[in-house]
This record gives structure tokens, C-alpha cells and sequence, in this order.
């Protein structure tokens, strides 16, 4: 049997680093985590309509563009506008920087649950 190393919170030495492990502060609001998640899900080169990802998310008009606004200044959504006729459409896509943020910070939270079920077992 082996021993668990525990440090003084208690906690096992390996679980305390992981938990310790930084997430991306722009990730971490759970309506900016869903927004960059289903951005993530498009294609490489997709995009959606402001109207298709509220409607998706179940967000209000100003609380998804609130968030969106907090997204494209960190540079993980890019927007686009087209217009038909006098209509303007907005469409939102992840960026690059956002795709990897995205998988980081998705691999941040994996440790903490793989740290979590080795406690378990």
C-alpha cells in the first residue's frame, strides 16, 4: 500500500498543486465559459449570428453582449457585421487565442477532476 503525502490544509500533496492550477479569469464566469464552448463547437472558420447563440444559450440580448465584449478584449471572439439591405447582422466566432484558452482551460479543469477522483479511490 502506498502512503499519500498530505500537506498541512490536509489535503493530498498531489490534489493541493492541481487544485492550485491557475484558470483563465475571462473563463471562469460560467456564461462566458458556455459562450466560448459553443464558439469552440463551430468549425475553424464558423460563425454564428448574435441572435442564434442567445437564443442557444438561453441569454439575454444584454448579458450575452456584455459577456461577448469581455471575451473580444482579452482577443478570443472575433466579430463581423453584414448587412442586408438596412438589416445588420452581427457574427461571432472564436479566435485562435480563444480556441487555445478554451482547451487550457478545459484541461485546468480535468486535472481538478481527475486529482478529485484519485482522492476517491
Amino acid at each position: 500500500m502506498s502512503e499519500r503525502s498530505v500537506d498541512r490544509s490536509g489535503l493530498d500533496e498531489a490534489i493541493g498543486e492541481q487544485l492550485r492550477t491557475p484558470f483563465d479569469a475571462a473563463l471562469s464566469d460560467p456564461n462566458r465559459l458556455r459562450i466560448q464552448a459553443a464558439l469552440h463547437g463551430l468549425p475553424g472558420d464558423g460563425s454564428i449570428r448574435f441572435t442564434a447563440l442567445a437564443k442557444a444559450l438561453n441569454l439575454s440580448d444584454g448579458n450575452l453582449a456584455t459577456h461577448l465584449a469581455v471575451l473580444s478584449a482579452v482577443g478570443y471572439v472575433a466579430a463581423r457585421e453584414t448587412y442586408t439591405g438596412k438589416r445588420r447582422t452581427r457574427w461571432y466566432s472564436a479566435t485562435a487565442a480563444g480556441r487555445e484558452a478554451f482547451e487550457a482551460h478545459v484541461r485546468a479543469l480535468q486535472l481538478i477532476i481527475d486529482a478529485a477522483r484519485a482522492a476517491d479511490g
